[in-house]
């Protein structure tokens, strides 16, 4: 800090202290503490000079450590090079003795070998007694005895072909001469790994068994693992490549092991598709078996005879998982048929089941285990199970169709369930075999289950299509000779309830396996299901209706003629009654909301036939006593209708359909002409569907008004047709009325 900065700083405090002297002095009471704040102050003051002098101090100690360290390491350096001044000059006066000591080098390298020759020399002799015992030993299974008379041959050669490697022989015979006299100990080397491997492929017997002898070809494993480290040490050292190094035993026993699991799953397949269609249940079951057990005495009884580092049971368990793995695909690559795809997936889903890897007693993390297969290998398995579930669900509700028309042509009415109401087994079959697929499905997976959920929706909607096409050509056929089905309005009738049954199956089946609550309304696809079957079941409810039109029809023509005038009574009503109620004994075997639906349906269309009786200007009365007459005979035919429908129908309409023919009666039968504006704005009001062709005809039946003066009349009154939008909810039942 500078001069100018320190006086800076020090006005700064100055100006500082003058402010607070201020503050603390504003009024006049705080006068009598000044003697109090000055001792204060010179407390504090006094404090922060005794925190400055020590944090002064404690830098000076510091700072004095330093430099008496530094010192210190100042005269380290100079006595250190001092020392390596010493040791060059040493070194070179020793660079002389390298040629000085030629020979005693030489003569110490001759002394090596000799040396080498002499510590073996009793094994050189005993090499061919040697390879014998060993033999002997391999061949009675003392495979301890017989690794430690291997090891003593290999240790005797390899040291003098070391010794050969380091000081070359000017005869390179002896090289070759010495690996040809040790050529049997190679082949010891292979047989004892022969009954080694032997052991590993009983792997699990022996450790049940003789877990001894299993200790003991592991113990020999691992002394030549020791031996196959220490001979590559020395290569990378000297260069020195000693013969059949490195036997790797061990990576060849875990190889080895591997062979054995995967023997083991193929052994499991004791037949194939040629011998038994289940065989691959079997067969997956003794999979299944196998795994279980393998590793449960791999867990208990193998893992206390390996060394730890093997972490002989994770290795299993991957092991067994990449056999395992290599085997199903061999199987899936043989083209698997639909069943076997079934039992493989439903197998896989339980892979990592408390039946399999996740029984307690494995205590296996099966978070931790891979897939068995790669999940494109699944969907490829999932996708030809859904291609052949398509083709196999088609051909069933084929089949399930062409018997159910079969019965349609019984001479025997169709069966009925315990309400009485006539039905057939078509949705009970269809819909049990979807929900076997949809069982089978759930047992592989929640999402392949969605999946043939929405395959049997879109299946059952094209069978829709395929229902409704053959129920037209039943129809057809029965409208050739209606004497033949000869229960085709039963059969009808029980294909109408089928409906019923239909959307209660397709509600289960939404609710049950897509998971939705009751309160639900349901989706989208369901709906439009549901929609299809409800449109079919009023078309078939509407060939019910044109069946017994046929019979009414030749009745319902004589009506508002000069015949049906002049006969006493309304035979013509009165047979359409009868036909109504006749056919109403059918109708009975009608679920309860088709029944009332049809009735409804039966009263509209019947008043609407006879509404057309009267605006069809099929006669034209000659008085006002003929309207008068007809207006109470229509009058009288309109109750017995009325009271028809009242006594079949459980749903009284309101209004009553025959209100409408109440009302052109009163058209009829006015007797003032000049009210017939007020009648027609009346009617118009009450029927603003009615149009002006059909009021035209009814006054002209009256008899007293000509078509031109009708027509005038009513433009002149309400306009023309097209002057009167009608919107959907005036529409009643004169827009069933068809148009001319």
């Amino acid at each position: 800090m500078n001069a100018q900065e320190f006086g800076n700083a020090e006005i700064d405090a100055i100006e500082a202290a003058s402010k607070r002297v201020e503050n603390m002095l504003k009024r006049p009471d705080q006068l009598e503490r000044v003697e109090q704040i000055r001792r204060r102050e010179a407390r504090k003051k006094a404090s922060v000079e005794a925190r400055l002098k020590t944090a002064m101090q404690s830098q000076l100690d510091g700072v004095r450590t330093g430099l008496t360290q530094l010192q210190s390491a100042l005269a380290t350096i100079k006595e250190v090079r001092s020392w390596v001044k010493e040791v060059d000059s040493k070194y070179l006066e020793c660079a002389e003795l390298s040629s000085k000591l030629g020979e005693v080098k030489e003569v110490a390298n001759r002394h090596s070998q000799l040396a080498a020759a002499v510590e073996n020399l009793k094994h050189i002799f005993t090499v061919p007694e040697n390879v014998k015992k060993t033999e002997r030993f391999i061949e009675e299974e003392k495979l301890l005895l017989a690794h430690k008379g291997l090891m003593e041959l290999e240790s005797s050669r390899d040291d003098l072909l070391y010794e050969l490697h380091k000081h070359p022989s000017e005869n390179p015979s002896d090289d070759y001469l010495l690996k040809n006299y040790f050529a049997d100990v190679d082949q010891l080397s292979d047989q004892l790994f022969k009954h080694i491997k032997v052991v590993l492929q009983r792997l699990l017997n022996c450790a049940r068994e003789n877990p001894a002898l299993l200790v003991t070809a592991l113990r020999i494993i691992e002394r030549e693992e020791r031996i196959d480290k220490k001979m590559s040490d020395r290569e990378k050292m000297a260069g020195f490549h000693a013969p059949g190094r490195p036997k790797e035993w061990r990576k060849r026993a875990l190889s080895e092991m591997k062979k054995v699991a995967l023997v083991r799953f193929e052994g499991s397949q004791l037949e194939d598709r040629t011998e038994d269609k289940m065989w691959l249940v079997r067969h997956l079951e003794l999979v299944r078996q196998n795994a279980v057990g393998d590793l449960t005495t791999v867990k208990h009884l193998c893992v206390p005879c390996f060394p730890p580092d093997y972490y002989i049971f994770q290795y299993f368990i991957n092991m067994y998982q990449d056999c395992l793995a290599t085997h199903l695909q061999d199987i899936i690559n043989a083209e698997l048929e639909h069943n076997e795809i079934i039992y493989l997936l439903t197998w896989l889903t339980e892979y990592e089941g408390s039946s399999m890897l996740g029984d307690p007693n494995l205590a296996i993390d099966v978070s931790k285990i891979p897939p068995l297969l790669p999940n494109q290998d699944v969907d490829n398995l999932q996708q030809q199970y859904m291609r052949t579930l398509t083709t196999n669900i088609q051909t069933w509700m084929s089949n399930a169709l062409d018997t159910d028309v079969k019965d349609w042509h019984r001479d025997t009415e169709p069966e009925s369930d315990g309400e009485g109401f006539f039905r057939t087994q078509l949705p009970v079959i269809i819909f049990q075999m979807i929900e076997q697929n949809l069982q089978v499905s759930n047992q592989i997976s929640k999402d392949l289950t969605t999946k043939v959920v929405l395959l049997c929706v879109e299946e059952l909607q094209a069978f829709v299509e395929t229902y409704r096409s053959i129920i037209r050509d039943y129809k057809f056929k029965h409208l050739q000779d209606r004497s033949e089905p000869k229960f085709y309005f039963q059969y009808m009738v029980a294909i109408v309830n089928n409906f019923h049954s239909f959307n209660d199956f397709t509600r289960q089946l939404e609710r049950k396996h897509l998971g939705l609550p009751a309160e639900e309304e349901g989706t989208t696809i369901f709906h439009g299901l549901m929609d299809s079957f409800n449109r079919l079941a009023g078309d078939c409810m509407g060939d019910l209706l044109n069946e017994m039109f046929m019979d009414l029809e030749p009745h319902l023509i004589q009506l508002l003629t000069r015949p049906w005038f002049q006969i006493h009574g309304s035979p013509a009503i009165d047979t359409v009654c009868i036909t109504i109620e006749d056919y109403y004994r059918d109708f009975l075997h009608l679920r309860k909301d088709f029944f009332g639906k049809l009735l409804q349906e039966l009263e509209v269309r019947v008043i609407t036939a006879y509404l057309k009786a009267l605006v069809d200007r099929r006669m034209t009365f000659k008085s006002y006593e003929e309207r008068k007459a007809a207006a109470e005979k229509i009058a009288r035919e309109a109750e017995q209708m009325e009271r028809l429908f009242e006594r079949l129908s459980p749903v009284k309409s309101d209004p009553s359909p025959t209100e409408a023919i109440l009302t052109l009666t009163e058209v009829v039968k006015l007797m003032d002409t000049s009210l017939i504006s007020l009648e027609i704005s009346t009617l118009v009001h009450k029927y603003p569907d009615i149009r002006n062709d059909h009021l035209c005809n009814l006054l002209v039946l009256r008899g007293d008004i000509t078509a031109a003066d009708a027509r005038q009349t009513i433009v002149e009154t309400i306009g023309e047709d097209n002057e009167r939008p009608i919107n959907q909810n005036q529409k009643t039942i004169f827009s069933s009325l068809p148009q001319k």
